[in-house]
């Protein structure tokens, strides 16, 4: 393989899928990105950008080996599909929402992987949720105290702390893919 997968992670509410969003509005005339959507076993919402898969064909799509990548969180599936391997070894930059849980599968997979963290202060992650309506206060108080089992395990090579315009906190994560792009490239150049 000599693209690279680039891993967006973060806490519910810090901004990822508004990011991705940016960069890939940014890249869209780059050729070397691609933009993976995860299929998650969950309908449709206006907070989440994913395309739904019922959970039987879920199962048996896992089974059977089609994904490039599965794993569960939150009693819910979630998968990237065969066009992120395809994309990779083509030598393009995927980028693609990655749940936390899912990094050690994911850098055994993939050889050349890049993790961006996203976050927020833990204010910002309780009004973003609150916003949502799908979950109580005490609940996200629970899901932010969570958030502390992650503190500085993820070993990102990228943090952006998502508390500023997006056109800022965008213009971070295009920056940090364009690197993870020339350095892919000059990879693949050096290769025999």
């Amino acid at each position: 393989m000599t693209g690279a997968l680039v891993a967006i992670v973060g806490p519910s509410g810090a901004g990822k899928d508004t990011l991705i969003a940016h960069a890939k509005a940014a890249l869209a005339a780059r050729a070397e990105f691609h933009f993976a959507r995860r299929l998650v076993t969950r309908a449709a919402n206006a907070f989440e950008d994913h395309d739904t898969i019922d959970a039987a064909a879920f199962d048996a799509a896992a089974a059977a080996g089609a994904y490039a990548l599965c794993w569960r969180a939150h009693g819910l599936g979630y998968a990237l599909g065969g066009d992120v391997s395809s994309a990779i070894r083509a030598g393009r930059v995927v980028v693609c929402n990655l749940s936390r849980g899912a990094l050690p599968e994911a850098r055994a997979r993939f050889a050349r992987m890049s993790v961006v963290e996203i976050t927020a202060p833990p204010a910002v992650l309780a009004a973003r949720l609150a916003a949502r309506g799908r979950e109580t206060p005490q609940s996200i108080a629970e899901r932010l105290e969570r958030e502390s089992a992650f503190a500085g395990r993820l070993m990102a090579d990228c943090v952006i702390v998502n508390d500023r315009p997006v056109a800022e906190t965008g213009a971070a994560l295009v920056a940090h893919l364009e690197g993870v792009a020339r350095e892919a490239a000059l990879s693949a150049a050096a290769s025999p």
